[in-house]
């Protein structure tokens, strides 16, 4: 029997598997996607947004180092109001750390994590391997792969195979969703000029536009749009997707001169009313998953990764059973509590900054224009945006598990 068995090897299950492994306990990962360690990089690659506080998260796990190369830094961050004078800036320096953020191609990210679970001598990764059922059973518990005889036994099960998760029905996990009628039209574009290392969020009448930093000249766009507006701008030819995005966003960055593969995703705002049940706790994309108005969708995740891992090393140094539902418990009340911030801030913005009513329109005017002449509440925005509030777990300090809080 294993002690912890984690079904999903993606980013957020793979990162806590890479947390847990100095503990040395026997971890057994099931990600039912074949594994690819040959694939190349191209121009449209998938990227993700990281926090500083989930860099210090990989840091820690060590996965960092494997990362930084490809990671696009953001220095500062320019928020408007398309058509209104509505602007702030924010930059670094008001915080004291290195960037606000990075932009990771997905694939090195993947990578990195992958290999590190492969290499490992008390990891099992199994890929592919697609957990089909559970079976709880007093001390244990039991996932069935499909096509195999005998079940993996463990523990405790951490699920963390995404937000249409199978598995999380059958623990009696149960979600909550709230669809936003908007799609994200997400690919890389090209300009004509260099960025600075600069983040742009551009808020208009459908929602809101951002532009994340790359290596090159290139940015991670993100175009959030009534969906079937985004159908149609995703189907336009190429010189006619760049002239209508110039005309969207404005010309601050320059010309945009090139665009990717444009991948659509509907937009919705899910969580679970609880992210435990005996023996067995969801995380990551299994647990919730926000808006992108914010960037938080992958940090929320490792910030899970990052507490639950504290909860089960202190466990672990107490010889007490990982499984433990008052441990799960503490995780949930401490989880659930950030969620809900997390969340609330998100639809917070949406509903100021995603409407054309007169009052809001003077309202987020207002608001911008202040917000650029308060240091303090610039201050306050930028620790939210960096994942530096509340009370931070041992990883997403930097600091190894074993090191004392």
């Amino acid at each position: 029997m294993s002690s912890v068995t984690i079904v999903g090897g993606g980013l957020a299950g793979a990162s806590l598997a890479c947390a847990l492994e100095p503990l040395a306990l026997d971890i057994t990962v099931l990600e039912s996607v074949p594994f690819e360690s040959n694939s190349q990089p191209s121009f449209d690659e998938r990227t993700i947004a990281l926090t500083w506080s989930s860099r210090q998260v990989l840091d820690a796990i060590g996965i960092w180092q494997d990362t930084q190369a490809l990671a696009g830094p953001i220095h500062r961050i320019h928020i408007s109001n398309r058509g209104h004078t509505g602007i702030t800036r924010l930059d670094r320096h008001l915080i004291g750390v290195e960037a606000l953020g990075y932009v990771v191609p997905t694939r090195v990210l993947g990578q990195a994590l992958a290999e590190r679970l492969k290499a490992s001598t008390h990891i099992d990764y199994r890929s592919p391997a697609r957990a089909v059922d559970l079976d709880i059973t007093g001390a244990a518990v039991s996932v069935r792969i499909a096509g195999e005889q005998t079940p993996v036994t463990s523990q405790l099960v951490v699920i963390a195979d995404g937000g249409r998760s199978p598995l999380r029905e059958l623990a009696g996990i149960r979600e909550d969703q709230q669809l936003y009628n908007q799609a994200a039209l997400v690919t890389i574009v090209g300009v004509d000029r260099d960025h600075d290392c600069t983040a742009f969020e551009r808020f208009t009448r459908h929602g809101p536009l951002a532009l994340l930093p790359l290596n090159g000249r290139r940015f991670a766009l993100a175009w959030t749009l009534p969906p079937n507006e985004a159908e149609q701008v995703q189907a336009l030819p190429e010189v006619d997707f760049l002239e209508r995005l110039q005309c969207a966003f404005g010309d601050r960055v320059g010309f945009f001169v090139r665009c990717g593969n444009r991948q659509l995703y509907p937009l919705k705002r899910a969580k679970v009313a609880d992210p435990v049940s005996v023996r067995v706790v969801a995380l990551g994309n299994a647990a919730h998953v926000v808006h992108p108005v914010a960037g938080q969708g992958f940090n929320l995740g490792l910030r899970d990764v990052a507490e639950f891992a504290e909860m089960l090393a202190d466990a672990v140094a107490k010889g007490t059973d990982i499984g433990d539902a008052d441990l799960l418990r503490r995780y949930a009340a401490a989880r659930v509590a950030q969620t809900r911030r997390v969340l609330g801030f998100t639809d917070g913005l949406l509903r100021l900054f995603a409407n054309e009513l007169p009052g809001l329109t003077i309202a987020r005017n207002l608001a911008l224009n202040t917000l650029e002449v308060l240091p303090p509440v610039k201050h306050l925005l930028l620790a939210r945006t960096a994942g530096l509030t509340g009370r931070l777990p041992r990883l997403s300090r930097g600091l190894p598990l074993a090191s004392a809080p």
